[in-house]
C-alpha cells in the first residue's frame, strides 16, 4: 500500500473521535489532487474558450444539460455558487446565442425552466471531445503513484467510506 493511500485511510478513519495521521504524506496527496484538479480545470477552460464559450458559461451549460428535464435559474445559481441575478444574466446570454431556451414550468408558471438546445448539446459535445484529447496528454504525464494519491484524496473529498467496496477497489489498485 502506498504512503498516500495509507495516509488517506488514516485521515478518513476517525476511530475514537480523533484522527490518527501521517500528515506529510496526506498533504502530499492533497497537493497531487489539487494539481490534477487545476490542470483538468485549465484544460476544460481553455477548450471552452477555443469553442467560443467563457468558462462560466460552459459550466452553466454543463449544469443545464446535466439536469434531467432542465434547471431553474435559482438552482443553477446554487450549482455554480453565484448570485441568482448573475445566473439570470448568464442564462440570457446563453439564450441569445441559441444554446439554451427558457420555458415556464408546467406546475408553477412563476418558475422558468432552462434547457439546452440541440446547438447547446452539440457545443458541449465538441468541447468534451477536445477536453478528452487534451486530458489524455495529462494522463501520460502523471505517474501511477501520483494518480493513486490524487484518487485517494478525491475519495476523501467526496466522503467515500474507507471500509466500503469502492475504497477496497482503490486499495486493490494501489496494492496491485
Amino acid at each position: 500500500m502506498s504512503d498516500g493511500m495509507r495516509a488517506y485511510l488514516e485521515w478518513a478513519d476517525l476511530g475514537e473521535g480523533r484522527r490518527v495521521r501521517e500528515f506529510q504524506p496526506y498533504v502530499r496527496g492533497v497537493a497531487e489532487a489539487r494539481y490534477v484538479m487545476r490542470r483538468v480545470l485549465r484544460i476544460t477552460e481553455d477548450r471552452a474558450k477555443e469553442h467560443g464559450l467563457e468558462p462560466l458559461s460552459h459550466q452553466a451549460l454543463l449544469q443545464i444539460y446535466g439536469a434531467e428535464g432542465g434547471v431553474t435559474v435559482s438552482r443553477l445559481a446554487g450549482r455554480l455558487d453565484i448570485a441568482a441575478a448573475f445566473a439570470s444574466r448568464l442564462v440570457r446570454r446563453l439564450e441569445e446565442t441559441g444554446l439554451v431556451t427558457r420555458t415556464p414550468s408546467r406546475t408553477d408558471r412563476r418558475v422558468t425552466i432552462v434547457t439546452a438546445t440541440g446547438d447547446g448539446v452539440d457545443k458541449l459535445s465538441d468541447i468534451d471531445d477536445d477536453v478528452h484529447r487534451h486530458a489524455a496528454l495529462l494522463h501520460h504525464q502523471l505517474g501511477a503513484d501520483e494518480r493513486r494519491m490524487a484518487l485517494s484524496v478525491f475519495a476523501f473529498y467526496v466522503g467515500l467510506d474507507p471500509r466500503g467496496p469502492v475504497a477496497g477497489a482503490i486499495r486493490a489498485q494501489t496494492d496491485g
